[in-house]
């Protein structure tokens, strides 16, 4: 009987020794085939891939990401809080804020090894909120834009000019310009497809006052300027279907009255930072005209008018303005915190 175990015993062990020695030979058999495997597995990025006007084709994952934090460095914007300056007759102007924003690279990553081949990749950020914001500041009027986002707005005044108001939109259409237009109550009410024309083509509407017989101050003094911008705000976004937030005083006429008048029917005044002065017939030649646009600078507010000689010099100025890689973008736009990336679309003709 004893003899009978051992003989199992020794039996047993040599089923199990054979049954790892058949694991074992499977492994090593197995082990040449292991890095093509795991090679399959590497993630390359697809051909014809980019960012920022970079070239991301084929690069595994340890790549690009070592090329996005090259770019991280450069792809970073400081926030700039919202200030306040004085006007030389001393109203307070307000210059608002601006995010700032740095590359996410873990979402930039995902969004390379996902793209499919031969697109362009937008980079994603992370948004750095400015300290100060335009809502911390007294009540006072805008008339710069911040000087950080590369863009400029046309703020342009209509309570007459109809005809060439009708030739200067199709060369902002041709020019991917976008605008935002101060309409008069009275002009709007009278000329409503025009009106729903202007934000059709993507513009932005707003207030120039309803009646402009009288400027701001006179009609303060009668105690009619609060219905009289009133009235014109419901004319136009009864027109429009556009929410009105913004309202120019006609003959830029600013004081605590008027900028607390707007305030209470939650509109901000805004003014402007470059005048072309195109309604003076005498003096605003074509010549002079594209002069006040040769002065634009980033966040620049240029006022301007539907006029002859603004038409003719129209589609120069746009040029010339986005040959120094300026956007021209609606009011809203340029006073919102957030920046204009790189890359953005702006700035080019869409064709049509």
């Amino acid at each position: 009987m004893a003899m009978d175990r051992t003989t199992r015993a020794r039996i047993h062990v040599v089923r199990i020794n054979r049954w790892w020695a058949a694991v074992l030979l499977a492994l090593l058999l197995a082990a040449p085939a292991l890095p093509r495997v795991a090679a399959s597995r590497v993630v390359r990025v697809e051909p014809g891939v980019t960012l920022l006007g970079f070239d991301f084709s084929g690069l595994t994952e340890r790549q690009a990401r070592a090329r996005l934090a090259e770019l991280a460095s450069a792809y970073r914007v400081l926030p700039v809080s919202a200030r306040l300056l004085e006007s030389a007759e001393g109203t307070p102007i307000a210059v608002p804020e601006l995010d700032g924003y740095e590359l996410d690279v873990e979402r930039t990553w995902l969004r390379l090894a996902t793209a499919p081949a031969n697109t362009p990749v937008e980079p994603a950020v992370r948004v750095q909120p400015a300290p100060t914001r335009l809502a911390d500041l007294p009540l006072s009027a805008i008339r710069q834009g911040n000087s950080e986002k590369q863009a400029v707005v046309l703020l342009i005044n209509v309570d007459w000019g109809t005809d060439e108001l009708r030739r200067m939109l199709p060369i902002l259409k041709r020019k991917n310009a976008r605008a935002t237009f101060f309409l008069s109550g009275r002009w709007a009410a009278d000329h409503p497809n025009l009106t729903r024309l202007i934000v059709a083509e993507g513009h932005e509407v707003a207030t120039h006052g309803h009646d402009l017989t009288h400027g701001p101050k006179a009609l303060a003094a009668a105690g009619r300027l609060k219905e009289d911008i009133r009235t014109s705000v419901a004319v136009i976004e009864e027109i429009t279907g556009q929410k009105v937030k913004y309202y120019a005083p006609h003959k830029s006429e600013v004081d605590q009255t008027i900028l607390q008048t707007a305030a209470d029917l939650n509109l901000q005044t805004v003014l402007y930072s470059l005048d072309t002065v195109d309604w003076n017939v005498q003096y605003a030649t074509p010549e002079r005209i594209l002069g006040t646009f040769q002065k634009a600078r980033a966040g620049d507010l240029i006022l301007m008018h539907p006029k002859e000689n603004t038409v003719k010099v129209l589609e120069q100025a746009v040029d010339l303005l986005h040959s120094r890689g300026y956007q021209l973008i609606t009011l809203s736009e340029m006073l919102s915190p957030e920046p204009l990336l790189p890359g953005q679309a702006g700035g080019q003709e869409n064709g049509g």
